[in-house]
């Protein structure tokens, strides 16, 4: 038996971002569906969901990923560690990684949009085999610098 989604689904795709087998299809704003022949029963629709519209195997709700209440965090990319290999970006289901090309060729890492990262700390952290990816309180240096780095880049494209 597998995951199932009930009727307080409220179409906001993040459990299609976060399902790593594709099993979850239905469009934005629209109830959802878990197909039982994919699913692999790992949860990780249940952590994302944002109205817990998601029942495990044994009929429960799945428990939410709550965002820690000791700190308040936000992940950071280590660009010499990043392979740009895609499992932060599709698990992500805030949309707060993209990709950056950091040469004239074509070698692109992974960026943590501070503002739209919510501080998860079980998706894009776990899933990084490089260990690229790591918290930081969302008043560290680290951010800071990210923060910075994102407005020059906004201010130097609205220039032209």
């Amino acid at each position: 038996m597998s995951y199932s989604i009930i009727e307080t689904c409220i179409g906001c795709t993040a459990c299609v971002k976060a399902c790593p087998v594709n099993a979850i299809s239905g469009q934005r704003g629209e109830m959802h569906v878990i197909h039982p022949d994919i699913c692999v029963d790992c949860g990780l629709c249940g952590y994302v969901c944002p109205p817990e519209a998601i029942l495990d195997f044994n009929g429960i709700v799945a428990t939410r990923f709550k965002r820690r209440k000791d700190a308040d965090r936000v992940a950071v990319v280590n660009a010499n560690r990043c392979t740009a290999c895609d499992f932060c970006f599709d698990v992500c289901p805030y949309d707060a990684i993209r990709y950056v090309k950091v040469d004239d060729g074509f070698f692109n890492v992974a960026e943590v949009n501070p503002e739209a990262c919510k501080g998860c700390d079980q998706l894009c952290v776990t899933v990084c085999i490089k260990e690229a990816i790591q918290l930081y309180p969302r008043e560290s240096d680290a951010v800071k610098a990210v923060s910075a780095r994102l407005a020059e880049r906004d201010q130097a494209v609205a220039a032209g």
